[in-house]
This record gives C-alpha cells, sequence and structure tokens, in this order.
C-alpha cells in the first residue's frame, strides 16, 4: 500500500518513524550536555541516592529494634562518616612521605628505560649534533617562557570551598532520604491506581533496595580485603607504607579496567623507589596483578553471582561514558549506578530488552 501524503501534501507519513528517531537523538545529546554542565548537582545527588539505598537495610534494622528513625538514621550516618574519615586521615601522612620520593623513582624508571633504547641513542645524539649546527650563525636567541598562571596551591585553595560545600550537600541529601524514603514511597503508593500496582511497587523497592545494600557491601569487602592482601604482599617485598597502597588500590578497584590500570602505573613508581633493578621494581605491580587476577576471574564471579554480573562490553562504555561526563566522580559511580539499572530493569516489563542487553 502506498504512503498517503500529509494533510499539508508536503510528503508521505512514513517519514514520521526517521524524524521522531532523529528527534530522539537530538533529545539524547542535549540530555548529555545537560549532565555534563550540571555535574555539581547530579553527582551529589547520585551518591546520596546510592548510599541512602545501601544504608536504608541498617536504618530499618535499628528501628525494629524500637529506636527512633531520626535517631537510627543520626547513627547510621554518623557511623558512616567516621569510618571513611579514618581510612582516608590514616592514608593522608603516609601519601606526603611518598611524593618526596617520586623524583628519585622517576629517574629510576628514566634510567631503566634509557638502557632499554640505547640502540637509538646514538641516532639522537647525531640528530642533536645536526641541530647544534643548524642554529650556528642564526642569530637566534631562546626566550625563557615564564608561567603567571595561579600556583597549584591556589588552585587547591580555591577548589576547597566547592568541595566542602558539595561532601556537605551529599551528607544532608543522604540523611533526608534515609528519614524521608519511607514516606516519599508512601505516596508513590498511594498515588498507584490499583491494589496489585501498590504491591509490585513495595516489593520491587525493597527488593532493590536489598540487592544494591547487598551488592555494594560485598564489593567493598571485595575491594577491601584485595587492598589487604596487597597490602601484606608488598610489606613481604620490603615496599614502605604497605597499608597507603592497599587503600589505594582497594579504592582505585571500584573502576574496572581503569582503576586496575591507574593502580599498576602507581605501583611502577613504588617498585622503582624501593628498587634499583627493574625486574625487582616489576616485582611490586607483578604482585598485584597476580592478585587482580584471583579477584576479577574467581572471586568475585563467585561472590557476586551471575544474576547481578554486568555485561564488559556495556561496563566498558558505561565507563567512558560517566567518565567524559564527571571525570573522576563518573568512574567510580558508573559500576553501582549501572547495578542499580539493571536491578530496577528486571522488575519493568518494559525495560526487559534494556535488562538483557546490561545483562552477562
Amino acid at each position: 500500500m502506498n504512503a498517503e501524503p500529509d494533510s499539508d501534501g508536503v510528503g508521505p507519513t512514513a517519514v514520521h518513524p526517521t524524524r521522531n528517531r532523529l528527534l530522539a537523538g537530538i533529545l539524547a545529546l542535549l540530555a548529555l550536555y545537560a549532565c555534563s554542565a550540571a555535574a555539581v548537582l547530579l553527582v551529589p545527588l547520585l551518591l546520596a541516592v546510592l548510599m541512602s539505598l545501601m544504608l536504608a537495610p541498617a536504618v530499618r534494622l535499628l528501628c525494629r529494634w524500637h529506636l527512633p528513625r531520626v535517631l537510627a538514621t543520626l547513627l547510621v550516618l554518623l557511623f558512616t562518616i567516621i569510618l571513611t574519615g579514618s581510612l582516608l586521615a590514616s592514608l593522608v601522612a603516609p601519601a606526603r612521605a611518598w611524593m618526596a620520593q617520586v623524583p628519585k623513582s622517576l629517574d629510576r624508571i628514566e634510567l631503566a628505560l634509557s638502557k632499554l633504547r640505547q640502540p637509538l641513542l646514538a641516532a639522537t645524539h647525531a640528530s642533536e649534533q645536526i641541530t647544534k649546527l643548524a642554529n650556528i650563525g642564526g642569530g637566534s636567541k631562546s626566550q625563557r617562557v615564564v608561567d603567571t598562571g595561579p600556583s597549584r596551591i591556589a588552585q587547591m585553595l580555591s577548589a576547597t570551598p566547592a568541595a566542602l560545600a558539595s561532601m556537605i550537600a551529599t551528607l544532608l541529601l543522604i540523611f533526608i532520604f534515609l528519614l524521608h524514603g519511607d514516606a516519599l514511597l508512601r505516596k508513590f503508593v498511594e498515588l498507584a491506581p490499583a491494589l496489585r500496582i501498590k504491591k509490585d511497587i513495595v516489593i520491587a523497592t525493597r527488593s532493590a533496595q536489598h540487592e544494591l545494600s547487598t551488592y555494594m557491601i560485598t564489593i567493598a569487602a571485595i575491594n577491601g580485603v584485595l587492598g589487604l592482601l596487597t597490602s601484606a604482599a608488598l610489606w613481604w617485598l620490603g615496599v614502605d607504607d604497605p597499608l597507603l597502597w592497599g587503600g589505594v588500590v582497594a579504592i582505585l578497584n571500584f573502576a574496572p579496567f581503569v582503576g586496575p590500570m591507574v593502580a599498576v602505573t602507581i605501583l611502577i613508581v613504588v617498585g622503582f623507589s624501593r628498587y634499583e633493578t627493574p625486574l625487582a621494581a616489576l616485582s611490586v605491580p607483578g604482585v598485584f596483578l597476580v592478585l587482580h587476577l584471583i579477584e576479577g576471574q574467581l572471586v568475585t564471579p563467585l561472590t557476586v553471582g551471575r544474576r547481578l554480573a554486568l555485561d564488559p562490553v556495556m561496563v566498558f562504555l558505561a565507563l567512558m561514558l560517566f567518565g567524559w561526563l564527571w571525570g573522576v566522580a563518573g568512574l567510580l559511580l558508573a559500576m553501582p549506578l549501572l547495578t542499580c539499572l539493571r536491578i530496577v530493569a528486571e522488575r519493568i516489563p518494559a525495560w526487559n530488552t534494556l535488562a538483557i542487553m546490561l545483562g552477562a
């Protein structure tokens, strides 16, 4: 059957699906731009939502012990703040001490690389001599470029108020979501038109909260054990401040692919700060790689299970997307957000295609 012309006679109605796809693509690009521009607002909001979902079962447990919800929320939030602050504070002093050894490590790395490229040194020296001969008599004088921009200390001081404001806003949002999350859920239930839909909303929300909380706590425990084992291995190798590097490894492991690559790069510098020979220095990142392969290929799949396993291609695309949008914060939020999206998609029949795409 031929396509009928539009009422204005311009073209057939069959062009409408193409136009709708173009409009959907433009809308998606505008949404991505809005997410990038509103990073200051969205990153604390998403972090607060994820943290509140993870801590909600603990608050409900304290409420079952007949504690007021306000007191239960404050206790859980204070415990989380104290635990996180203590762990981060214990890493500050060793990190400062190690920063003083970075130049020595870089010199040793440069020396090791120069030994590997010795066949090219002669050609490089010859090209430098030719360049010098070409500059003789040219009368050109080298100009010294002076950087008049703000120093790093000034940049850090200027960024401190924004970081503190973002941290305070995140904590307030977590407190509000934990305190009033059940009330907000009850409003959604009251707005549902049928009793079956009301039950489905409650069951899906509770189940998603429980699964996401279990997933996040399990991944945090796995990363913590990986950090402790890395610390023990580095202590056995004689590396200074092994707990510092174990903590760094545990934090970076929340970002798949990218985090371990960054950890290996850092541990290469750490190895050359401890050892002079390349083979001994590379044993430091080598130990971490062995532990990471055991964790990634054996421990995490067996512990988390295939039900919450994510497709590696989708994980990599999510890391690229969120890293491009929000930088380091996006890399750390990519996996929890993708897991939360899959948990929700499995409970909405219309999103079954998305759940299949995200699944391993």
